[in-house]
């Protein structure tokens, strides 16, 4: 009768698997786009399997004791997000996401906070519009909502004023990214399922690593509303529609953010 696991091979064990796994996967991703340089896959279908296996990874990894590979796959993710066609830089984008996963596999040891930053801060970011048309900035806003079509707007909005976005719309996820690479600052919805945007601004606010981020709100509600009187000091409201590009503005003078 074989005698039974300790903790530790278990774990040692699920790592290998994890690894074999993502091997596997890579490999994948690898032969798609390969495939798809020579002509022999459709935009689509090249999209398509690199999206199902970032999605994957990112949920895989930090099960593992791959964080990294998580935080590399969801910025791939959001690469992808809404991507129709691949064009010869988005081609080598991909390239660059998947060889960082790959690396991070392949790492005895994972890279602690420093390096991570560096690591996500030095990945593609894609914009709907030539980069020469704007002023992009090394500025990483973290914007927090479960709604799509929010996300999608102000994500557009941003890229536009030529900052870098990543959207997350689990609240309580946002608090382990938050913490793992701190953003440049974080504008949550006000209204979210599980945790208020309210209430993870004061979870963030009470963590070291964290509380010197600004951070504001978003909302549809008018400023003299009783429940935005909760609001930390020094947090912001930002409110949609037609007062969004005021307000905004008044947030990125207001923290040198530009």
């Amino acid at each position: 009768m074989a005698s039974p696991l300790s903790t530790d091979d278990l774990e040692d064990r699920l790592r290998m698997e994890f690894v074999d796994d993502a091997r596997d996967r890579l490999e994948l991703m690898n032969a798609t786009l390969a495939d798809r340089v020579k002509g022999g896959r459709s935009d689509t279908d090249t999209i398509g399997v690199l999206r199902l296996e970032a999605h994957n990874f990112k949920g895989m990894g930090t099960s593992f004791g791959y964080p990294t590979v998580s935080l590399v796959a969801h910025r791939l993710e959001d690469y992808l997000s809404g991507l129709k066609r691949l064009d010869e830089k988005q081609l080598v984008d991909a390239q660059i996401f998947i060889d960082r996963i790959s690396e991070l596999v392949d790492r005895a040891e994972q890279p602690l906070l420093a390096e991570t930053n560096r690591i996500i801060r030095a990945l593609p970011v894609r914009y709907e519009f030539q980069v020469t048309d704007v002023d992009v900035r090394n500025v990483e806003i973290m914007l927090v909502t479960p709604s799509k079509v929010v996300a999608k707007k102000l994500g557009t909005e941003l890229a536009a004023c030529g900052f870098r976005t990543m959207t997350v719309t689990d609240p309580i996820e946002s608090i382990s990214l938050a913490v793992r690479v701190p953003p440049d600052m974080v504008i949550a919805s006000m209204v979210m399922d599980g945790l208020s945007g309210l209430d993870l601004i004061r979870g963030l606010r009470a963590m070291s690593v964290t509380q010197h981020v600004p951070m504001a709100l978003l909302t549809s509600l008018n400023l003299d509303h009783p429940s935005l009187k909760e609001i930390p000091y020094g947090v912001s409201v930002i409110r949609v529609g037609e007062h969004f590009g005021d307000d905004f503005a008044a947030v990125v003078a207001k923290h040198n953010l530009g």
